[in-house]
């Protein structure tokens, strides 16, 4: 009697072990998601900001789309075209409500290069009928916490 109830101890074990990664697997792989959507908005009259350098398509939202949540750092990113519409020379500025929504995804907002990465377009000047070529990015750190993020970015321009 107890060598049967060793087997079966040692059959449930067996069975345990195997079956313990098994699950943990299953449950580490499923697809977690990270969802946003950015609108743009630009208060200022007389400034544009298109989706290509010929100011054809406005540039309203961005959809970064579902995005499975990383186990390394993410960077996705745009390109959008700012043209000054007006007739003066206009100053730029920027602002985001990221912060508002999460602390843990990064953001900037940079002229023409996807790489470098500060605040360049910030008190930078469009001369009247300028386009400039910008670059938006978000930087999503691992394993980021799962969620819809919506946010709003602000460009506008003072003379």
């Amino acid at each position: 009697m107890l060598r049967k109830n060793k087997v079966a101890l040692i059959g449930l074990l067996l069975a345990f072990a195997i079956a313990v990664p098994v699950i943990a697997y299953v449950y580490r792989t499923e697809p977690k998601y990270i969802s946003s959507g950015v609108t743009l908005a630009s208060p200022t009259l007389g400034l544009g900001l298109y989706r290509d350098q010929e100011c054809t398509s406005p540039a309203k939202v961005i959809d970064f789309g579902q995005i499975i949540q990383p186990n390394e750092e993410k960077i996705l990113g745009t390109y959008i075209y700012i043209r000054n519409e007006g007739d003066v020379r206009i100053r730029i500025y920027w602002n985001s409500t990221l912060r508002n929504e999460t602390t843990e995804i990064d953001e900037c907002w940079n002229y023409g290069s996807q790489y470098w990465c500060q605040d360049a377009i910030n008190r930078t000047y469009l001369d009247p009928g300028q386009v400039r070529s910008t670059f938006y990015r978000i930087k999503i750190p691992e394993y980021t916490t799962i969620g819809t993020y919506n946010w709003t970015l602000t460009v506008w321009g003072e003379y």
